[in-house]
């Protein structure tokens, strides 16, 4: 995780650089005016790089917390029988086809599963289970 007390610690450092370029005495020799120039320079570079990977972490964070949400969403809408969740229709009851349980627990997906022969299949990730209960719509 990046460090955000870090880049304000960098931000300190170059705020006092700038404070003390600007108390310089005319008197100061062109090599240490140079020096700090330098130093300030490289201060502003740590705190622009620190603030940029503070931005991505956060908009990875923002798209994980909103998928998160469409997850949680999406379980709100189901019933569980048996170890399958299936659409809930407007009376509370199951509707339709089973949801694959792999899917949904190892990515957070919902995919229907479809009966083949005897035997129900996850077009997703093509775990079959034993005939599902299928709930008419």
């Amino acid at each position: 995780m990046v460090d955000i007390m870090t880049a304000l610690a960098t931000a300190g450092q170059a705020i006092k650089l700038a404070q003390e370029l600007r108390g310089i005495d005319k008197a100061i020799d062109a090599a240490e005016f140079k020096l700090k120039i330098a130093n300030l320079t490289v201060a502003l570079s740590e705190i622009k790089l620190a603030l940029a990977e503070a931005k991505e972490e956060l908009t990875g964070k923002d798209a994980e917390i909103t998928a998160l949400k469409k997850q949680f969403q999406r379980s709100a809408e189901t019933i569980e029988v048996k170890g399958f969740k299936y659409k809930k229709g407007e009376d509370g009851k199951p509707k339709g086809a089973a949801f694959c349980p792999v899917c949904e627990q190892q990515h957070g997906q919902f995919y229907h599963l479809t009966r083949l022969m005897s035997k129900d299949v996850c077009p997703h990730c093509k775990a079959v289970f034993e005939r599902v209960m299928i709930y008419g719509e």
